[in-house]
């Protein structure tokens, strides 16, 4: 895999993968929620509210008369009160989708964007140092995030989100940095 000092190498995939889509079970939740919420209190003004509107003297006539409407008017605005969870849950879906991270012999590639693609590349042996986190929920899932620090000018400090065995793959960062360290002759095949 690795040639010694001053030797040429070809470059080679070590490693290729995205954030896990387990990054958006936490707005799936909230949407769940908000949804059971929302549902609670639809129920709750159409059984109880719209009753006691009709029971009031005054506004009888009106209500009585549009009930239907009045109702489906009620469920229209609470679907409405979704739609913003929807779209941040799919925005976030498309964010994950649209990501692709690749760890190389030579360099590490992160590919970003939905509509537009940006492409940023940090050379192996500018890496000075990598970490993983995770809080305990990434820990149950199996995902954690790799900082990666580099003297790279434009990119010093990345990271990769929810990536399955981050540790391993800090491992693999950092062995490789490594060893592109001890060799400084590049060959690149682009």
């Amino acid at each position: 895999m690795f040639a010694p000092a001053g030797t040429p190498v070809a470059e080679q995939t070590l490693w290729e993968g995205g954030p896990s889509v387990a990054l958006v079970y936490g707005k799936v939740l909230r949407l769940v929620i908000r949804a059971v919420f929302l549902f609670a209190i639809g129920y709750f003004v159409i059984t109880t509210g719209l009753p006691a509107a009709m029971s009031m003297s005054a506004i009888q006539p009106l209500v009585a008369e549009n009930a239907d409407t009045i109702q489906w008017a009620i469920v229209a605005i609470l679907v409405l009160a979704l739609v913003p969870a929807v779209i941040e849950l799919l925005t976030a879906i498309a964010r994950i989708k649209s990501t692709h991270y690749k760890v190389t012999t030579q360099r590490i590639l992160l590919e970003r964007g939905i509509f537009s693609k940006s492409l940023e590349e940090i050379d192996t042996r500018s890496v000075d140092d990598t970490e993983f986190h995770q809080t305990f929920l990434e820990r149950l899932f199996g995902i954690g995030e790799v900082w990666i620090v580099s003297t790279d000018k434009v990119a010093p400090k990345e990271v990769l989100h929810g990536i399955r065995d981050p540790r391993k793959t800090r491992e693999l960062i950092r062995t490789t940095a490594y060893q592109a360290s001890q060799r400084q002759l590049y060959t690149r095949s682009t």
